[in-house]
């Protein structure tokens, strides 16, 4: 298995809790270039590695302006490794699942995605497992300190440029005072009932057959609940590699609900057309001959 190591808390236990557990992982480290000393710390990671019989390779990144292009980095990089092994190994945990939760509620996420990360996955082709989602970062904290290990400290964890710091830093310290208990549990209850509902309707549209052909993707949803719809439909779009705003979502519902003979709206290089409780998704290459 290839684990992604930063040698911060959260991968520093998962890696010696797998030593443990007898399991020897493959050490993958992302140096986002971030900070003068990430250079070092990378070949002191390598020193571990070394020291503990772990292949261990280390890539630095072009410096991201944005938190997603730096994850795109790291996932590409990850994705180039990932011939030979199983899965890749992955040390989100209890607190960055609730943080997801709170920032896609915030952002207005379908109820079913707002479970955000999942124990295990699949993304970009690679089986994804992370077996830290429900252990809290004070258990972490614990399991180091017990084995007296050191683990790095990222600043960029600290610096209120980023999301997430501003999220440790602020906005959960903000909500638990307001609210005067801790929220994060409530938070992380939401993200498994949110998977369970996503769960339940993947297995309720499993009868749709999503027909394929050269022309794009085409189904009848005529006998789906409107919830239902909506997620085949962006079932169907993510297939497709089409980004649907909620208006454009919500128009096409609409479109089925009144049962229209024929009408079509145009997403990008897509065309896509709702007629008598059916959808297609025509492809781009379809489009432009027509």
């Amino acid at each position: 298995m290839l684990l992604g190591y930063s040698g911060g808390q959260d991968s520093k236990a998962l890696l010696y809790a797998l030593l443990e557990c007898g399991v020897k992982p493959h050490l993958a480290h992302v140096d986002h270039g971030w900070r003068e000393e990430s250079a070092r710390e990378a070949q002191y990671l390598k020193k571990e590695a070394d020291s503990l019989g772990c292949p261990f390779y280390t890539v630095r990144l072009r410096v991201a302006k944005k938190e997603d292009e730096a994850r795109r980095g790291r996932f590409s990089f990850f994705q180039s490794l990932m011939e030979g092994y199983s899965a890749l190994l992955l040390a989100h945990q209890a607190e960055d699942l609730a943080e997801t939760a709170l920032k896609r509620v915030l952002e207005g996420a379908h109820l079913c995605h707002l479970s955000g990360m999942q124990p295990i996955s699949q993304q970009y082709g690679m089986n994804i497992w992370r077996p830290f989602l429900s252990v809290r970062r004070s258990e972490i904290i614990e399991f180091l300190e017990e084995r007296e290990l050191r683990a790095l400290v990222d600043a960029s964890n600290f610096d209120p440029a980023y999301l997430r710091a501003r999220m440790r830093r602020d906005i959960f310290p903000f909500l638990n005072e307001v609210f005067g208990k801790e929220t994060s549990g409530n938070l992380l209850l939401l993200s498994q009932r949110a998977s369970e509902l996503k769960d339940y309707l993947d297995e309720k549209v499993k009868g749709v057959e999503i027909q394929e052909g050269p022309w794009g993707s085409f189904a009848d949803v005529s006998k789906l609940a409107k919830l239902e719809q909506r997620h085949l439909i962006q079932k169907i779009a993510r297939l497709k590699s089409v980004n649907l705003s909620r208006d454009v979502l919500e128009t096409l519902l609409s479109w089925l609900e009144s049962g229209v003979e024929s009408k079509h709206l145009q997403v990008r290089s897509h065309k896509i057309w709702v007629g008598k409780g059916r959808i297609c998704f025509f492809s781009s290459d379809s489009t432009n001959s027509q």
